[in-house]
């Protein structure tokens, strides 16, 4: 299985190819395409703020309806505590949202594709994969 942040599922969305083209390689491959509960509140909380509400709900609806969507357990809670752990020492910011995202994958170990530069100081570059 292979966790899609929410950047990239925004970009396919817009109908960026780059993201298309990564997400098709990664089923090509045999992997299950999956995201967390966070990236989809984010992008129903996106959609519901547009100025095309109803067409991007759909939208929205539409990219996530064959998707696992995985939860936040308590194994991804533990995870996350840990990683704020870690980056209240290095006296580094990270948004709580990224901290949760990274903590399901890590509980669920699995790799997490994005582009989102924060990523950088959670996760092993081992689990990341840049699109």
């Amino acid at each position: 299985m292979t966790i899609l942040d929410t950047d990239i599922l925004v970009a396919l969305l817009k109908g960026n190819p780059g993201a298309f083209q990564k997400i098709t390689l990664i089923e090509e491959k045999g992997e299950t395409v999956a995201t967390t509960i966070v990236t989809v509140y984010e992008l129903l909380k996106g959609a519901y703020l547009s100025h095309k509400c109803e067409d991007n709900l759909a939208k929205v609806t539409d990219s996530i309806a064959n998707m696992q969507i995985l939860d936040v357990t308590f194994n991804a809670c533990e995870e996350a505590a840990k990683i704020y752990k870690e980056l209240k020492k290095k006296e580094s910011i990270v948004g709580e949202f990224n901290i949760i995202i990274d903590a399901i994958a890590r509980a669920n170990l699995e790799d997490l594709v994005t582009r989102d530069e924060h990523f950088k100081l959670l996760i092993p570059p081992s689990k990341l994969i840049k699109w």
